[in-house]
């Protein structure tokens, strides 16, 4: 088995599992790293068949390797060198063994599994991925079907938010892309009206010069990526509100844009990772791709 970081896509045929397969591959294939296709079956599911006399749990693995491998070559065809690899167990637990085993250090799934509910563009294992897998977590949109056009990266100016932008600048880059910016400043005054607080309906007054600050120190950001990446359209945008979740999915619709990339935070006293609220309200509910990027001290 190769010891070269590998990027790792899951087989579920969800609606959009095909498009998840090709970024995978275009990501492989521009980083030069080994694409690695798994296919969880569930156990709790395989229990039943047991029970039957005719079963045969080696037939059952083989279909699904050749169904695997028949949906890889339709979707990407045969100029890909890729590894197959179907396991038996629970999707979340059969899912980190082979992050492990294949010493991946990207996973990309389909934003909405078969069983995800209507109310979020994110399945059951896509969500728990995003919170615990100790590796970054690309979730495809069924309607994603062409290299990124328009991405943006949330920068918090956090040593992972920044992490954050020069990912979505390589990708950018790869794909041609456009790249936007975006910082979205909570005045400390305003309190969030989901939580009893002030609300919008508070007077918000402040220095010019906070903002002129932050717009200072995001423009120096992306200035250095544009070079550093030679990117064809880099914009920076300040925002101001309390509601930053809503500020940067208004802007996303805006905008167009097709990927969201934002970092997320490390462990808490509770030993689990946690998205913060920000980005997990933005990545279960806008309409583009996401890609979360863990802090680079993560481990489970």
């Amino acid at each position: 088995m190769s010891t070269t970081p590998a990027i790792l896509v899951g087989i579920d045929y969800s609606p959009s599992c095909q498009n998840a397969l090709r970024e995978a591959a275009r990501l492989s294939n521009a980083a030069n790293r080994p694409l690695v296709c798994y296919h969880v079956l569930d156990d709790e599911i395989l229990s039943e068949f047991r029970k039957l006399n005719s079963y045969d749990e080696a037939g059952i693995i083989d279909f699904a390797r050749t169904k695997v491998e028949n949906f890889i070559q339709k979707t990407i065809g045969a100029a890909h060198e890729i590894e197959t690899v179907i396991s038996v167990g629970h999707p979340f637990e059969e899912t980190l063994k082979v992050i492990e085993e294949h010493h991946a250090e990207m996973l990309v799934l389909g934003s909405s599994g078969l069983s995800s509910s209507e109310s979020s563009h994110v399945g059951r294992l896509a969500s728990r991925c995003l919170r615990m897998a100790p590796v970054e977590v690309l979730l495809v949109r069924k309607d994603q079907d062409h290299p990124f056009r328009a991405i943006a990266a949330g920068v918090d100016f956090s040593e992972n938010s920044i992490r954050a932008a020069r990912r979505a600048a390589e990708i950018a880059k790869q794909d041609s892309a456009s790249l936007s910016l975006i910082h979205v400043y909570r005045p400390v005054v305003y309190l969030d009206d989901e939580f009893g607080g002030l609300g919008s309906s508070f007077p918000i007054s402040m220095e010019p010069s906070i903002i002129a600050g932050f717009e200072e120190r995001l423009e120096a950001m992306g200035d250095e990526l544009e070079k550093e990446f030679d990117l064809q359209e880099l914009t920076t945008t300040v925002l101001i509100s309390g509601r930053v979740s809503h500020e940067i999915e208004t802007h996303l619709e805006e905008t167009n844009a097709d990927l969201i990339v934002m970092g997320t935070r490390g462990r808490t006293g509770l030993k689990r990772l946690l998205l913060g609220t920000t980005a997990e309200s933005i990545i279960h509910h806008t309409s583009c791709s996401a890609l979360a990027v863990k802090p680079g001290d993560f481990h489970l």
